[in-house]
């Protein structure tokens, strides 16, 4: 049995609109579910409310008044299991060092300007191929 990708929910998070919104119909024309928001705090009080309807949560990692590291640990206190890409259009290779970045639990970094071609490889890799192994060996 294959899976629907549009069971498959996705947050963004970005707090420069244009990003988040073309990050959103992306992700919707790649046949995905999501919402976009500017303000991770709103993120985090939606995600609280709703939290077992999402697969991913796609972040940015410097946003005025909580960082997406910070972010991504807040919703680690929510669900453990969903999984988190950050991106970003700074240099990271600093992040592994982090422990906030490796309580974070982060699945993936995705340097700005995204390339939407891969994005979309990842994210079926990521969320189609795996719901469909789980699927497959019940």
């Amino acid at each position: 049995m294959q899976a629907s990708t549009s069971s498959l929910r996705i947050i963004i998070v970005d707090d420069e609109i244009d990003i988040a919104n073309s990050l959103k119909k992306f992700v919707i024309k790649s046949g995905f579910d999501a919402i976009s928001f500017t303000d991770p705090a709103v993120a985090l009080a939606h995600f609280t409310m709703r939290y077992k309807r999402y697969s991913l949560i796609i972040t940015d990692l410097r946003m005025p008044g909580m960082s997406g590291l910070d972010f991504a640990n807040k919703i680690r206190e929510i669900d453990t299991s969903v999984r988190v890409f950050l991106i970003s259009a700074f240099d990271t290779s600093d992040l592994e060092n982090n422990g906030n970045y490796k309580s974070a639990k982060i699945e993936r970094v995705i340097q700005k300007p995204i390339k939407f071609s891969i994005l979309k490889e990842v994210l079926y890799n990521t969320l189609v191929n795996a719901n469909n192994k789980i699927n497959n060996s019940q």
